[in-house]
């Protein structure tokens, strides 16, 4: 039965089986696989593995040994594809066979092999599977990239490869470069789910020369469109703003919508029929961007962007401590309801294990319950049977004694000390290390990076975010844009011109009233309370800075800053 639109399959919830095989030769009939290497990803994130040599009983020539390393003496007491193929077929099983999805780089040519070793077999196995290329997205997403060969892209997206032409390695590679292009295809192309994707792979790319019938009809040349950052309007013809969209470059952004027109999700196609307008507001940043895109969404209440709401997948954990006796959840927004949010972090996996952990160590209620009404009467559930809970649903436990739990809890997540995250994931690394699964330790070590990052800007936000003093420094090549925040709250922003040194006597006395300002203000205990403008801004804001942080200057201003130290900060010129 087909996928209905309900049951459409998002981008993150499918399999990914990454495969490389080395062979004996051009031909999946005639030669045989001498490495196969399998890469499992669901949610985002890297799983498992399966990594072997076979024996192909054929010669490997020469010219192939050269190639990629593998000599007949290699593979001589290695196993056939016949002794392995079990495993390969454990390997692909899930619960829906339908989201497994095989993927390559030139995935036509691993998948033949596969496809014919398994026809091959003394039981023959009909092998069949859905196909996704790298190499066809990537000549849809990194259009001016000349070569679009798997060293070409990986270098060009900063993904190492130790050893070239070898399975292993060259899985790894694909597997990173497909997890960038997922992101790449949900953020830049408004793709959410699986047939999305899987159909863009195939799309038709028009170029200058061979214009989409849209852009042609709205006689405009995507050449002379500026690759700044900035905010673009699509109108009806009556004027109506149908879309409003940011870019951190709009020339790239606004040519994904007209370069591959032929097989776009509906909902982009419908819009791209009611356009008739195109405008567009140069920023002098992406944050810039993304804050003026918030705001006039709210404002004008485009019908596209509420058709065209992107998947989000970049998490929050939630303790709701507004309520009696609070839970710990994973969440997509923050809302202004005076629960802590912790976040946003870039890999749903992270949030998923942390959520397991705390459920696992901590007595903290599981049930599904947003506002629990506690009653002597209510009976105890599985979770307090097993010793994962103490009931507070039926006053088992105090509300105080909870609250120490959910301390806990909170201390886990945000320090550093020895009953925390963050030293058990070092100390998992460590003891990986010295067992030489440096791919499990790698794993903990990215988790333990995605948290660091996260607190080492905000432990929480909403309620702890009150004792926050932040400075956001954007470059490019001409300007610099600061950004003041203020309890969350974007207090100003100030652009400065890099040509003239930043010697702009006009602007230099609001900046220093500004630091003056954010260097007295704030007591560390003043609640506030947020507009709906006002936390989209913190959202924006908190996410862009989990995202970006590493690649812009920032400064959150303790007691340790004079202020002499905010205005060194803000004109150092880097």
């Amino acid at each position: 039965m087909p996928i209905t639109k309900k049951e459409a399959v998002q981008i993150y919830d499918a399999t990914y089986i990454v495969c490389d095989v080395e062979t004996t030769g051009l031909s999946p009939v005639f030669n045989r696989i001498t490495e196969i290497s399998l890469i499992k990803i669901r949610d985002g994130e890297i799983t498992d593995k399966f990594v072997t040599l076979l024996n192909p009983k054929q010669h490997i020539p020469y010219g192939i040994t050269l190639l990629t390393g593998i000599t007949n003496e290699d593979v001589v007491d290695k196993p056939t594809f016949e002794q392995i193929s079990g495993k390969i077929i454990s390997f692909f099983k899930t619960d829906n066979p339908e989201n497994t999805i095989f993927v390559g780089h030139n995935v036509g040519f691993d998948y033949k092999f596969v496809y014919e070793s398994f026809k091959r077999l003394k039981k023959p196995v009909y092998f069949k599977a859905k196909t996704l290329c790298t190499c066809k997205l990537s000549r849809r997403l990194l259009r001016k990239l000349k070569s679009k060969s798997l060293s070409s892209v990986a270098a060009h997206l900063g993904v190492q490869q130790k050893q070239k032409h070898r399975a292993y390695d060259d899985t790894l590679a694909t597997a990173k470069i497909l997890l960038a292009f997922l992101e790449r295809l949900a953020d830049e192309h408004n793709l959410d789910t699986l047939d999305e994707v899987l159909k863009f792979q195939n799309t038709k790319i028009f170029t200058e020369e061979k214009q989409s019938p849209a852009l042609k009809r709205l006689n405009i040349k995507l050449k002379d469109i500026p690759s700044s950052p900035g905010v673009y309007f699509f109108r009806s013809t009556s004027n109506e703003i149908l879309y409003i969209g940011k870019a951190k470059n709009l020339k790239e952004r606004l040519s994904t919508y007209f370069h591959h027109n032929s097989e776009l999700p509906y909902k982009i196609k419908k819009l791209i029929s009611n356009i008739r307008k195109l405008e567009y507001e140069i920023t002098n940043s992406e944050l810039s961007a993304l804050i003026l895109e918030s705001k006039l969404i709210k404002r004008y209440k485009p019908r596209f962007n509420t058709a065209i709401k992107r998947y989000r997948f970049h998490p929050f954990l939630k303790i709701d401590i507004q309520n009696d006796f609070p839970k710990v959840e994973k969440v997509y927004e923050i809302e202004n309801d005076g629960a802590n949010y912790y976040g946003p972090f870039s890999s749903r996996m992270t949030v998923n294990n942390l959520l397991r952990e705390i459920n696992e160590k901590f007595l903290i209620r599981k049930c599904e319950s947003k506002k629990l009404r506690a009653s002597k009467n209510n009976s105890n559930c599985m979770y307090f049977d097993i010793g994962q809970c103490e009931a507070p649903c039926n006053r088992t436990i105090s509300k105080e004694k909870y609250r120490l739990e959910v301390e806990k809890v909170h201390n886990y997540i945000t320090e550093t000390n020895e009953s925390t995250a963050q030293h058990t994931y070092k100390k998992l690394m460590a003891i990986l290390s010295e067992k030489f699964d440096y791919e499990k330790a790698a794993s903990f070590r990215d988790r333990l990076k995605d948290i660091e990052k996260v607190m080492s800007y905000q432990k929480v936000i909403t309620s702890a975010i009150n004792n926050k003093k932040i400075i956001i420094k954007c470059n490019n090549s001409h300007k610099r844009e600061i950004f003041f925040i203020h309890n969350g709250k974007l207090l100003n922003t100030f652009v400065l011109d890099k040509e003239n040194d930043f010697d702009q006597s006009d602007i230099v006395g609001e900046i220093a009233d500004t630091t003056e300002y954010l260097y007295f203000s704030l007591s560390k205990f003043i609640k506030h309370k947020y507009t709906a403008e006002e936390l989209d801004e913190i959202k924006v804001i908190s996410n862009w800075l989990a995202l970006n942080r590493d690649k812009n200057s920032y400064l959150e201003i303790n007691e340790s800053h004079t202020k002499d130290d905010l205005i060194n900060f803000i004109f150092r010129n880097k």
